[in-house]
């Protein structure tokens, strides 16, 4: 799964921004995030609850967890379920909460390929995750100094893609078809059935049966509607030229591309079906 998911993040697109460590001198407090245009995530070290508000629904990210909140409505971070100060710091003396934040900004497409909803956390989501937990550790002691602002950024991404991994899309749940789908999303090229199914122990019906039970597609569907992830982000730019991202992707004329495009099924990715 883990290539699959990779492969989809990838073709999606994925720019994780490392915020900050919320500082505070009271031990309860909560501060607004605002109505974000990117998603907002959320960790904290093994020491802290964080309770976050996004318009009327409220979740508990437990310590040592992390978590992926959706945009577009107003979020608050807080100490607890009532509402606090907004959280201050004397200059002369940091008082660091062990809470971090940042951003997520994915491509136009993460709703059709990921399914987030409106929050995600690490899973089991009481426990503490092992690489959060390290990836805190990591970016806490990357204070100040040269350079440390794009590693503490690639420690948030381990964050973000640490979440993503415990919550795939729905049509990456029957782990039967994992390598089937990684050999799919790896390449550009049409994938033999024999091919995808080296390995699985599965006849080719049955591999078949399994993709369109658990992704709504045929594996041919599948990797074509991988295919046009990359390739409708490119027309959704606000200076795309149809013509110009025609002739990069390989097709003769615009409606040509266009056609194609009109071929594209999406997999489920909310609601995986029963087998």
């Amino acid at each position: 799964m883990e290539d699959a998911l990779r492969a989809l993040v990838d073709a999606v697109g994925l720019d994780v921004r490392y915020g900050d460590e919320v500082l505070a001198d009271d031990e309860r407090w909560t501060l607004d995030l605002g109505s974000t245009t990117d998603h907002v995530w959320v960790a904290s070290t093994a020491r802290t609850e964080v309770w976050l508000r996004r318009g009327g629904d409220v979740w508990v990210v437990a310590p040592g967890t992390a978590a992926i909140v959706a945009p577009g409505v107003p979020v608050t971070v807080g100490t607890g379920p009532d509402r606090s100060p907004a959280p201050t710091a004397d200059d002369a003396w940091c008082s660091p909460t062990g809470v971090h934040l940042g951003t997520a900004s994915f491509g136009p497409f993460v709703d059709e390929a990921l399914g987030l909803g409106a929050l995600v956390h690490t899973e089991p989501p009481e426990a503490p995750h092992e690489d959060v937990v390290l990836a805190l550790a990591h970016i806490a002691s990357l204070v100040g100094g040269r350079w440390r602002a794009s590693r503490r950024d690639a420690l948030a991404r381990v964050v973000v893609m640490t979440v993503l991994g415990d919550n795939p899309p729905s049509f990456l749940a029957d782990a039967s078809l994992t390598p089937c789908i990684d050999r799919l999303l790896d390449g550009g090229d049409p994938v033999p059935i024999d091919e995808l199914r080296r390995g699985t122990g599965m006849s080719a019906s049955t591999v078949r049966r399994r993709f369109r039970a658990t992704t709504g597609c045929s594996p041919e569907e599948l990797r074509r509607w991988f295919r046009s992830l990359a390739l409708r982000a490119a027309l959704a730019a606000d200076d795309a030229d149809p013509a110009a991202v025609a002739a990069h992707a390989g097709f003769s004329t615009t409606s040509s591309m266009r056609r194609s495009l009109r071929r594209v099924r999406a997999p489920d990715v909310r609601v995986p079906s029963a087998l």
